[in-house]
């Protein structure tokens, strides 16, 4: 008997445990309607009679039953075995069956910050491809359509699953399941060879993805999409934007999975180091570490994330995205390493230390000029400094072009240019000639920069009119002709040109570079570009002549090329016309427009005028040689600010404010002459005056400092009542008034803006003008420098006009400051 009670029990616990199951999969089942429209075909059965929600239960009630269509005026119930596309159909209501996931609502997903606008669109548009009259829409069921692609997906048919989620997200386009099932697949096929899919996929597939995260409303299934979106991105080469992905994604769910793919495209394309160089060919060898992302620019010292050989390096420096070790000798080896946890500006970090392992090698052998002139003074030794290391000896050819062929060289581009070997050969062959070819030997010393002289009067003893240049490269050098090689051009001249053009013509003033004294009787010749001789003349006592003014305004083949300057046999030097003159515009005298033929100077004897004053306005009139012009008419045109013409010099009391002009004529019908900017205003002088100081000279931060105020009208009487407003100003410097000449913080911080905060609620004048407030520096800014404050007041009158007072406040520093005192010019340490 007990053991029948026992039996039965069995039978009723699982009875129950059955229809809970049953109950939990019913509520797992809703439906959602939309008003006038059809699910055509795939009927199961009808029934008449029924209301809408008696239609609803009996479709969830049926398992078969997947969606319906209900007629409103007939009480009809269409039962559906499967859905396709909705079709419009007034006074019906659709219906469908949906699963409700169990997961809570999360809400609206966030904005990607990470993800670009222009992808954004490209979701949009792979949606309008899949709902637009071109896609072909399916002609089976939902359900069928489901079957077929979970199929296909245990099969590891990717892309028969891709193409079968495509056409059910062309029926449904806002389930965002189907969207990220898409995505899934789409990621997952392998794209055909010789076509475009290797672009097109990953696109499609992103696009999904991004879709599936708009509609997502699930932690599990947000999570999944955003951990697709970073598999897309990175399979795009947005290894930035992925690994964002993947991070938002691990913040949702922390995946196992996930977190393998983020580790390994945070190894593969996070920050890190991904390339090094050696400068092993200066004179104070250094190693450079590239990473893939910038560096912190201000506010962490790299050099505590480098060793060499587990010792702190001699020197580093960081910028941009790159960080050099200094301090290295040539011919040794190095282990530099770069610590775990070296911080980029984007906030990331390196995960492990990377250890670079690096010989320096000796110095490549070279040779180079030191200067870019040209004009070897005659009166000294001449001798033109070279300078090579790892050389012992140096091959030497120098070569002559004559001073017919001045123009055709100033018109190429050789001209004190360093040249290869085919411009070597243009000169040898065209303009010029070798004159002399030898070895110069050199003490040398390794890895060290040796400068030797090249005695020019030993190569050359006679010198001809013309330009040299001079070579210089290894013995047995068998580099490439497009190499250039060391190159100095030079005269060997005590004649120095220095000309200007005028009315007059070309102005030439030859003197001695030895003595500056004038040099008499030099022979001077004008070449045109196309080498035709356009003038001589020969410089008098004071070393001046003049050119014809003709003669430098000829055009095309006839434009001035080359001034030739000539003293006996062996003084010869040029200058080149066609180079631009002295530009001393930024040093801010580029001073009036040349004036014509007439100079007209004007003024007034003061800016500013009130209404009904006079402007008394005069004027100068010269010719081209600054000669007074007498009896000549001029015309004297007033304009207000409006533009309109005055003739009247007094002013009307009630003339318009603002800046009027005066213009000066010769001829009223030509452009004018001359003219003169004026204001008319209300000027009112200042009526009142404060003084401002603090109890304190210097405080740290935190710190009050205690600013006193004492006003007062200018007649004498104190300034009470009158309102206060002002700002505090926090800027950094590298100058502390007690250490003078230091310069304290990095060398390669860079300036930041002040910071400006108001001074809120200052007190009002008290009645014998007198004012106490506050101020404290509760912040300060990040930075290695100094940090100064200047309290800035304005006192305003009652008619609103204010007067502005400003002092300075220094800021102690938290902790101890260095400072460094450089002794070199420019600052340099």
């Amino acid at each position: 008997m007990a053991m029948r009670a026992a039996r039965g029990l069995s039978i009723l616990i699982l009875l129950f445990f059955a229809w809970s199951g049953v109950a939990q999969a019913a509520e797992a089942r809703r439906i959602a309607t939309t008003d006038n429209s059809d699910y055509f075909g795939f009927d199961l059965r009808s029934d008449q009679n029924v209301t809408l929600d008696q239609c609803k239960t009996t479709c969830l009630g049926d398992p078969a039953c997947r969606a319906f269509t209900y007629n409103k005026k007939a009480k009809w119930c269409f039962l559906k075995s499967d859905y396709n596309q909705l079709k419009s159909f007034n006074g019906a209501i659709a219906g469908k069956v949906v699963n409700i996931d169990g997961d809570p609502d999360i809400g609206a997903p966030p904005e990607l910050a990470f993800f670009p606008n222009w992808m954004a669109d490209q979701a949009q548009q792979y949606r309008n491809k899949l709902l637009g009259p071109a896609y072909d829409k399916p002609t089976e069921g939902m359900a069928a359509l489901m079957n077929a692609a979970e199929q296909a997906v245990l099969t590891g048919d990717h892309r028969s699953a891709m193409l079968k989620y495509e056409a059910a997200v062309s029926v449904l386009p806002d389930d965002g399941q189907l969207w990220l099932n898409l995505a899934r697949e789409t990621l997952a096929v392998q794209p055909a060879a010789s076509t475009s899919e290797a672009s097109t996929l990953p696109a499609n597939g992103t696009s999904a993805a991004f879709n599936a995260y708009k509609l997502l409303r699930t932690t599990k299934t947000r999570a999944e999409v955003l951990a697709l979106l970073g598999n897309g991105l990175d399979k795009r080469d947005l290894y930035r934007p992925a690994l964002q992905a993947y991070e938002a994604s691990l913040a949702l769910n922390p995946s196992p999975a996930v977190q393998a793919d983020y580790a390994d495209l945070k190894a593969r394309k996070g920050f890190r180091v991904i390339d090094h160089t050696v400068d092993a060919d200066t004179s104070a060898p250094r190693i450079c570490a590239q990473f893939s992302e910038d560096l912190v620019k201000t506010g962490v010292d790299y050099a505590q994330f480098v060793t060499v050989d587990n010792a702190p390096p001699k020197g580093v420096e960081a910028k941009d995205k790159q960080i050099c070790v200094e301090g290295l000798e040539h011919g040794q080896h190095y282990d530099v390493t770069f610590r775990a946890g070296l911080p980029a500006a984007i906030g990331e970090v390196t995960a492990a230390p990377v250890v670079l392992s690096i010989y320096v090698q000796d110095r490549a052998p070279s040779a180079r000029f030191t200067g870019d002139s040209f004009v070897l003074p005659a009166g000294a030794r001449r001798g033109i400094p070279i300078v090579t290391v790892n050389m012992n000896a140096t091959e030497m050819k120098l070569y002559r072009i004559g001073d017919r062929s001045l123009a055709q060289l100033l018109s190429g581009y050789q001209f004190l240019h360093q040249l290869d070997g085919y411009d070597i050969s243009n000169i040898s062959e065209q303009m010029g000639a070798p004159v002399w070819q030898g070895q110069l030997d050199i003490a040398n010393d390794l890895n060290k920069e040796v400068t030797t002289s090249f005695p020019v009067d030993e190569a050359l003893p006679q010198r001809k009119p013309g330009v040299y240049v001079l070579t210089a490269q290894a013995v047995n050098d068998n580099s490439d002709d497009y190499n250039s090689m060391a190159t100095q051009w030079f005269v060997v001249s005590d004649i120095g040109l220095s000309t200007y053009t005028g009315q007059d013509g070309l102005n030439v003033f030859a003197r001695s570079l030895g003595s500056a004294k004038p040099i008499a009787g030099a022979e001077l010749t004008l070449v045109a570009r196309n080498n035709e001789v356009l003038g001589t003349a020969r410089s008098d006592a004071d070393g001046h002549a003049v050119f014809n003014p003709g003669l430098t305004r000829g055009d095309g083949g006839m434009v001035p090329a080359v001034l030739m300057a000539k003293q006996g046999d062996n003084d010869f030097v040029f200058l080149d016309m066609g180079r631009a003159g002295f530009d001393l515009s930024d040093r801010g005298v580029t001073g009036r427009a040349a004036p014509g033929a007439l100079d007209v100077y004007a003024w007034t004897e003061r800016g500013i005028y009130r209404a009904g004053e006079d402007v008394h306005v005069a004027a100068l009139a010269r010719d081209g040689a600054a000669k007074a012009v007498e009896n000549l008419p001029l015309t004297f045109i007033f304009s207000r600010p409006d533009g309109v013409e005055d003739v009247d010099l007094p002013l009307e009391p009630n003339a318009m404010r603002g800046t009027w002009s005066v213009s000066i004529y010769t001829d009223p019908k030509q452009p004018a002459v001359a003219s003169q900017m004026f204001l008319v205003e209300d000027f009112v002088p200042d009526r009142i005056e404060f003084d401002m100081k603090a109890d304190k000279q210097e405080i740290a931060q935190g710190e009050t400092a205690n600013i006193d105020i004492d006003g007062r009208f200018l007649y004498g009487a104190p300034a009470a009542g009158l309102a206060l407003e002002g700002e505090l100003t926090l800027s950094t410097s590298r100058d502390w008034d007690r250490f003078q000449g230091f310069s304290f913080g990095l060398a390669d911080e860079q300036s930041a803006e002040p910071t400006v905060t108001p001074l809120a609620d200052l007190p009002v004048v008290g009645d014998d003008g007198k004012v106490t407030f506050p101020v404290s520096v509760d912040q300060l800014p990040s930075t290695t420098k100094l940090v100064d404050a200047k309290v800035t007041v304005r006192m305003r009158e009652t008619g609103g006009r204010a007067i502005e007072r400003s002092l300075n406040i220094g800021i102690r520093p938290q902790g101890h400051m260095i400072g460094i005192r450089p002794d070199f010019a420019d600052n340099e340490v």
